[in-house]
Formats: structure tokens, sequence, C-alpha cells
């Protein structure tokens, strides 16, 4: 009871410091719902620095650790009940945030002075996956068991405590001669004029220049629920009044000309998009695999010429119109968007 107890009081620290944190990183989300003089598109474009590694990882940090934390009750919550089946879903869940998380924040490049925070919040999560490790399969039958992925599940929330605390967040700088109105810039209230079209290609180039690659954002479907495919199956259902939305997403490596050391590419992960919906924004579900609608998007690295594709899955409001809806992606200093109004798809 005392580790459960810890956990939790650890877990309500994190939660109080993420909304602060998330100011400091992201500044241009404090400024909603001030007015604004108009500006043409150019400017929106000349105003908009993109986010260095450093700020990426921030932006991991503050955005998985919510998850993190609500997966980490969720699971404590399904023991003292007895809830088999639940525990099963969050752990699992647990395991696949906890290994992307990981993944992503491992491909950055952050500065030396920023080493020390990767490699903390990677030791957090690490404690969360092995808790998660321990739980997948059920409620534990060795007390033993239980008692140790509950003391993982202490560690990684302390451990990530401290990770939250302890950064400097990055200076923000203000581009030059340009000033943007706040409310053009906020996340809950975009405007995306030049947004491509479901089923145009966007085409970009990695980090070394000497690999292209395209993306493409296809068609949706809304679904009342899924479960996942083998031989643990993993039910999801939505919450009340939501659906889930399933988005179409294709990535294909379109060549190599340089002389890197590389002719290979990875692809956007999942948390590289976003939809933005009616003033609000929403983050795509880890990815559950193979599933009863079909396959599930995440990043892997893509040869020569290969081509993958899968669905994104978002928890939306029932009354979903596509018309309002936008999904960006986050690719090295370029974030297209996506309109996702089928009355608008290329021909």
């Amino acid at each position: 009871m005392v580790v459960v107890a810890c956990c939790i009081g650890a877990a309500c620290l994190i939660f109080a410091l993420v909304p602060s944190i998330s100011a400091e990183v992201f500044p241009h989300l404090r400024a909603e719902g001030q007015g604004s003089d108009s500006v043409n598109e150019s400017d929106l474009t000349a105003a908009i620095v993109p986010p260095t590694d450093d700020e990426r990882l921030e932006s991991l940090i503050a955005g998985g650790s919510v998850r993190l934390l609500e997966l980490s009750v969720g699971q404590i919550g399904a023991l003292h009940a007895g809830n088999d089946s639940l525990l099963r879903s969050q752990a699992a869940g647990m395991v696949s945030l906890a290994e992307q998380l990981r993944l992503d924040a491992a491909a950055l490049w952050v500065s030396p002075e920023n080493e020390s925070v990767r490699s903390q919040f990677i030791a957090a999560l690490d404690e969360f996956a092995a808790a998660g490790s321990m739980l997948e399969n059920g409620i534990p039958t060795d007390r033993s068991v239980r008692d140790d992925a509950l003391e993982h599940l202490a560690r990684g929330t302390e451990v990530l405590s401290e990770t939250l605390q302890g950064y400097t967040p990055t200076p923000t700088v203000e581009p030059e001669g340009s000033t943007l109105p706040a409310d053009l810039v906020a996340e809950a209230d975009p405007e995306f004029p030049g947004a491509l079209r479901p089923g145009e290609r966007f085409i970009y180039d990695d980090s070394s220049g000497d690999n292209t690659a395209s993306i493409i954002i296809g068609g949706f479907t809304l679904s009342n629920g899924f479960e996942t495919i083998g031989a643990k199956p993993v039910e999801y259902t939505p919450g009340p009044g939501n659906v889930y939305l399933l988005v179409t997403v294709q990535v294909t490596h379109l060549g190599y000309r340089g002389e890197g050391t590389s002719s290979r590419i990875r692809t956007p992960a999942e948390s590289a998009f976003t939809l933005y919906y009616n003033g609000e924004t929403y983050r795509p579900l880890q990815a559950p695999g193979p599933t009863s609608r079909g396959g599930s998007y995440s990043s892997l690295v893509l040869e020569r010429h290969e081509s993958r594709a899968g669905y994104l899955f978002f928890e939306v409001p029932e009354d979903f119109d596509p018309a309002n809806a936008y999904l960006q992606v986050r690719v090295g200093s370029n974030s297209p968007v996506w309109h996702l109004d089928p009355a608008k798809a290329a021909g």
C-alpha cells in the first residue's frame, strides 16, 4: 500500500507540473483568444520556426508523461478491483507507449546539455515498460511479481517526476522582423489555407539529404470499436459520445541519390501526427498492431522503393465532420497539412 500511495502521489505531482512546463516549452500556446490583425500566407510561413530536437524532446516528455501516468493509475486500479481484462489492456498499452517514446527520444539529436535529461527520461520509460511486461498477461498469481511490478511503476513515476522538475526549457527565439498574431499560431484554432487534399502526395528529404520519401494521407473511416488480432486480442471501445477515426497513411521511399552511409529512411512516428478538429487538438493512439479493421500505421525503416500503409487511430466526437478536420505531420523541418474533407479529394 505504501508503494501504491507513493506512486499516486508522484503521479499527482506530474499532472500538476505538466501544464506549467508545457507553457514554457510551447509559449505560443499561452495566447489563446486574443485579437489579431490579418496576415497573409507568406507572413504565416515566414513566422513559423521549425522546432529543434531539444524542443521535440521536451514535447515527448511533457506529452508522454500524462499518458504514462494515466496508464499507471489505471493498472493500480485494475489490480485493486481484480479486473483482469482491464489490466491486460492497460499494461499492453504502457509497454507499447514506453517502447515508442524510447525510440522517438533515442532518434533525436539533442544538445549536450540535454543528454542527461534524455537519459533520465529513457530510464523512466524502461521502468514503465518493465512494469507493463509483468502485468500484460493479467493479474499475477505470484504476489512477489505483483509487488515488483508496483515497484517499477513507483520508480518510473519518481524518475519521471525528477526529469520534469530538473530540465531547463529551451529559450524561445522570435523570428526577426516578423510578428504573428497569437490566435493564428495557437494550436486550439489553426488555419491552413494551403492544406493538401486527401490523396495528395507530400515529398521530402531525410535529414542527410540523401534519401527522398513521400507521405500520402488518404481516406478515413469511422468505427464504434475494434479489437487486435493475435493470441491475446485486446478490445478497444471509445468513450461515451465518441467514435474511432481511422485515417490511412502511406509512406514510400522514392529513392537514394547521395553518397551517405545509409540508403534507408525511417518513417515518422505516430507522435509526429496531430489532428485539428473544431478548435481541439487530438493525438493518435499508440499503434495497436493488426486489428479487425485493418493494419495500423507505425514508424519503421524503409529500404529503397519500399512502401507501407496503415491506419492512424484517433478518438473523436461521434458527430465528426471531416469538413472541419485537418491532419498535420512533422517531418524534419516540414509540417504539411491535409484537409480530411473527402469532397476535396485529389482526382
